[in-house]
């Protein structure tokens, strides 16, 4: 089922103010479960199943911390912080997923030329949404000279030796972005992206009877969570 790109910026501004106010831990549940629901009908069903079993998991790790009462520990304080983050930035990092890995460069810059966003805008937009997956490769290759040469990335060398660590990783990653960011901002000029006039599209940016379903039910459930967050916080 293919989402209007527009549909998934909504999701993504509705999962920031869930994630924001999750005061609501019903709604939270209901709302991450919706949301991983559109992830793996928008074709990633591998991986939303994934985002769910984590969170299911984390759930009912909290209900059980939460069903010992107050006098646990203080590694079971730990754990139920830990959750309560995860928990937190669940929804905005799987809204980012939603908006990333199921959306085309090319599908975000007609639904952002069919709203009538300036070309200013766009042009940066554009290239980070193709930076970030370049420089992702970048470190990948980063990390196979670095084992070529019988380096090894661990956590416990790069705080042993955090020189060596800048030296070999955020030098290399460094120049190479700097690179690539020239490269995709010289390369989105010559496709024509800062032009004034209306750009044709392969791309067909319209929103459907899905689309507008998985609106409603988003906007209901962040302004629920908004509400009810409000009224905790002036009560």
């Amino acid at each position: 089922m293919k989402f209007d790109p527009r549909t998934k910026m909504l999701v993504f501004l509705a999962s920031c103010v869930v994630g924001i106010n999750s005061y609501n831990f019903a709604a939270l549940v209901v709302y991450d479960t919706m949301l991983c629901l559109v992830f793996g009908l928008a074709g990633k069903p591998v991986r939303a199943l994934k985002a769910f079993a984590a969170f299911a998991m984390a759930v009912f790790l909290r209900v059980c911390i939460e069903a010992q009462g107050t006098g646990a520990g203080s590694i079971v304080m730990i754990c139920e912080m830990l959750i309560s983050l995860f928990l937190f930035c669940f929804p905005f990092f799987l809204s980012i997923m939603l908006l990333v890995q199921t959306t085309r460069i090319s599908q975000f810059l007609a639904a952002f030329q069919a709203m009538r966003v300036p070309a200013r805008a766009v042009i940066p937009v554009a290239v980070l949404f193709r930076f970030i997956p370049t420089v992702a490769d970048e470190w990948t290759g980063i990390r196979k000279a670095m084992a070529f040469r019988g380096i090894e990335l661990t956590f416990g060398n790069v705080i042993r030796h955090p020189g060596q660590a800048i030296e070999y990783m955020l030098v290399p990653l460094l120049m190479s972005s700097v690179a690539v960011m020239e490269d995709l901002a010289a390369a989105a000029e010559a496709r024509g992206l800062d032009a004034d006039h209306i750009r044709t599209s392969y791309e067909d940016v319209k929103m459907g009877v899905a689309d507008y379903v998985v609106v409603v039910a988003f906007a209901a459930v962040a302004l629920f969570v908004l509400v009810t967050s409000i009224g905790a916080v002036v009560a």
